[in-house]
């Protein structure tokens, strides 16, 4: 404020401390800002100094150690018996469908799904005499032929099946 040219000195006096005042206030209410600004730029600069040490070291500590709940180790391959179990049990599932369908239509179906099976990777060929089911996985090939006894075929495939996770 401009003291007017009829102020007296006492009034000059009192306004010069009054703008004092104020200029001492609003410097301290800035430096106050800068310092609140400069401790929350360091708070932050701290917390992400913390978040990235700690995602290091889990980073290092699942990569050294390599703990089972995050890498789970893998199955053990299935042996060529319990392969040919389970394609046996597959053809048998899928000739008793064929055997329901033959009671019930009283012929044989053109197809496995006709019939209500899950063929999947089972090769179907029907004939005027009967049929035959055959499947392969790598270096295992079963067939089934209409005129085989379907327990016989089977065998011990469940007793093998049932075995494998012991």
């Amino acid at each position: 404020m401009t003291p007017s040219p009829h102020t007296t000195p006492e009034k000059r006096a009192l306004l010069e401390a009054f703008d004092n005042v104020l200029k001492t206030q609003a410097e301290e209410r800035e430096a106050r800002r800068a310092e609140e600004a400069r401790r929350r730029h360091g708070a932050s600069r701290l917390l992400m100094v913390i978040c990235t040490t700690i995602i290091v070291f889990t980073g290092v500590y699942l990569y050294v150690e390599r703990p089972e709940w995050v890498f789970p180790t893998p199955p053990t391959p299935e042996s060529s018996a319990v392969r040919e179990a389970s394609l046996r049990i597959g053809i048998a599932n899928a000739v008793q469908h064929i055997e329901r369908f033959r009671q019930r239509a009283g012929r044989l179906p053109a197809t496995l799904a006709e019939a209500g099976a899950h063929g999947g990777a089972l090769d179907y060929q029907s004939s005027p005499t009967g049929y035959r089911i055959s499947a392969e996985t790598g270096e295992v090939r079963v067939s089934y032929d209409s005129n085989q006894s379907l327990s016989q075929f089977l065998g011990n495939s469940f007793k093998i099946i049932s075995r494998r996770s012991k």
